[in-house]
């Protein structure tokens, strides 16, 4: 078999994007975040911990345009560059959360969203795990296959190790948590989902849809 050139392709594979940035915020954009949205408890839950900003359209207050250039232009050339999707993908809602020490994000989705994507304004410490009920070797079976490794292709989860300046996209469906944040400094980030709109589909075909 060592002989054999083998080729594998990676069909249908799910997009995870983990970059880290020297992208940081300003004073100016920082007091936007800790002042001017105001957080509140998300769930009832006390051992989150998890604040979340009363303000959904974070990206789009004053002061916050450098931001929202970075996040959005970061989102669409992914979509442009690797996904290559003609179509415009855009902003619908951005928010800031804060875990303090111990606290950590509970697993969620997000529905009606395409991609997520979560800007890392702070962080000392932390981790973030995508999952999904079944792998993509046989999405229509669920076996309990015993691994040697987990790799890409029979891996139910992804964790990323995150700090200040990372940015990650992911698809809003896939169910997403963090692990607690172990630093006295507050893990902040800044999140925004994106849909589409444009023409999809052709007339001949009788699927031909616009969405606005």
């Amino acid at each position: 078999m060592n002989d054999i050139k083998v080729n594998i392709i990676n069909f249908a594979a799910c997009p995870l994007v983990h970059a880290n940035t020297d992208f940081r915020l300003t004073n100016r954009e920082r007091f936007v975040v800790d002042e001017m949205s105001g957080f509140k408890e998300e769930i009832e839950d006390k051992k989150y911990g998890v604040n979340v900003s009363n303000n959904h359209t974070l990206l789009e207050t004053y002061g916050m345009e450098r931001v929202k250039d970075f996040m959005v232009n970061f989102t669409q050339e992914f979509v442009k560059n690797t996904l290559k999707i003609k179509q415009e993908f855009y902003l619908t809602q951005s928010w800031s959360t804060k875990n303090g020490k111990g606290d950590r994000h509970h697993g969620h989705t997000h529905p009606n969203t395409l991609l997520s994507c979560v800007y890392y304004a702070q962080a000392d410490s932390g981790k973030l795990t995508v999952s999904t009920d079944r792998n993509g070797l046989f999405p229509n079976f669920d076996f309990g296959f015993e691994y040697e490794e987990f790799n890409n292709y029979n891996a139910k989860s992804w964790t990323f190790d995150v700090k200040t300046g990372d940015i990650l996209l992911f698809p809003g469906y896939l169910n997403h948590f963090s692990t607690p944040n172990e630093s006295d400094i507050d893990r902040l980030i800044i999140g925004a989902n994106f849909f589409t709109r444009g023409k999809f589909g052709t007339y001949d075909n009788t699927d031909l849809i616009e969405i606005k």
